[in-house]
């Protein structure tokens, strides 16, 4: 009976580290081939949701975080600096912009934007669940404490490795 037991927890745990390892594909024209995740809530505002994941160019080995922006109001704007992370270490993050994009999803106005992590902070968000989040757009700073998924990075990191 004992047996049956750990062997029942065993494949629990088994199936329940890969759900939270459901990374997608896309392979390029470019030749490139890029892993990713759906984003996931981290901030819920009056104004705004954000939603982030993790990307790896497993051509170059690059990795990205790609945020989100859920405009509530309607008005969308691009993001127009770098993203300041903090973490439940001591250490803050910021990275760089590559890209932002005003589209629209599902019929709302969104804003995407990539962001590149260099190999000091992905070993912070690694290591370490998140804190809070900033972000500017026209000029304005947007950004809170996260509110769930703080473990998002740490988990998105361990599975594309």
């Amino acid at each position: 009976m004992i047996k049956i037991i750990l062997i029942f927890l065993t494949l629990f745990s088994i199936k329940s580290s890969y759900a939270q390892c459901d990374i997608k594909t896309n392979n390029r024209q470019d030749g490139n081939v890029i892993k990713y995740f759906n984003p996931k809530p981290v901030i819920k505002e009056k104004e705004y949701e954000l939603g982030t994941s993790i990307y790896k160019n497993q051509t170059t080995g690059q990795y990205l975080v790609n945020i989100l922006v859920l405009h509530k109001n309607g008005y969308s704007q691009n993001v127009s600096g770098d993203l300041k992370i903090q973490t439940n270490s001591n250490d803050g993050v910021s990275l760089n912009i590559i890209e932002s994009k005003e589209v629209v999803m599902n019929g709302k106005k969104v804003t995407i934007a990539m962001f590149e992590i260099d190999k000091r902070s992905f070993n912070i968000l690694k290591n370490h669940t998140l804190k809070a989040i900033f972000f500017e757009m026209n000029g304005k700073i947007f950004g809170s404490s996260v509110t769930e998924n703080k473990s998002l990075f740490m988990n998105q990191l361990q599975c594309l490795e």
